[in-house]
């Protein structure tokens, strides 16, 4: 009787530690947060910040005076150098964009940090979505 015991618990012992795969470790250079502030015609500052994980999913924040006015969850996805973010359930258009690397001169940058940010996220009509925090 401890034979066949023994045989299972090693049979699933070894199963348990060998056959469970590591999740493969993501560097895409997009993984992090991103964030652009500008100041509204009210005055008042409205700042957009992406979280994007490496599940490709992130969340989406939008504050005003540093409160926050909107958020919900993203999906995004890369196509070569081209990133899709798609907002489920919400009528927010997608975007797309890709990482660009370049000398900033955007007069309604507020942040003394994101003015001296290079990397940003280039929409497809040369707009900039938002800069690397």
């Amino acid at each position: 009787m401890k034979k066949p015991l023994h045989f299972f618990m090693a049979t699933f012992v070894f199963s348990t530690i060998f056959g469970c795969s590591e999740i493969p470790e993501s560097n895409d250079p997009i993984l992090g947060i991103w964030a652009k502030t500008t100041t509204l015609e009210s005055g008042k500052d409205s700042k957009e910040e992406w979280i994007f994980n490496d599940a490709h999913k992130g969340r989406f924040h939008s504050y005003t005076n540093n409160n926050v006015a909107f958020l919900t969850d993203f999906r995004w996805t890369n196509d070569g150098d081209t990133y899709t973010i798609t907002y489920p359930g919400t009528d927010m258009p997608n975007d797309n964009v890709s990482i660009k690397t370049t000398e900033l001169s955007n007069s309604t940058e507020k942040n003394t940090e994101q003015a001296s940010s290079n990397v940003i996220l280039e929409e497809t009509n040369g707009e900039t979505l938002a800069f690397r925090k």
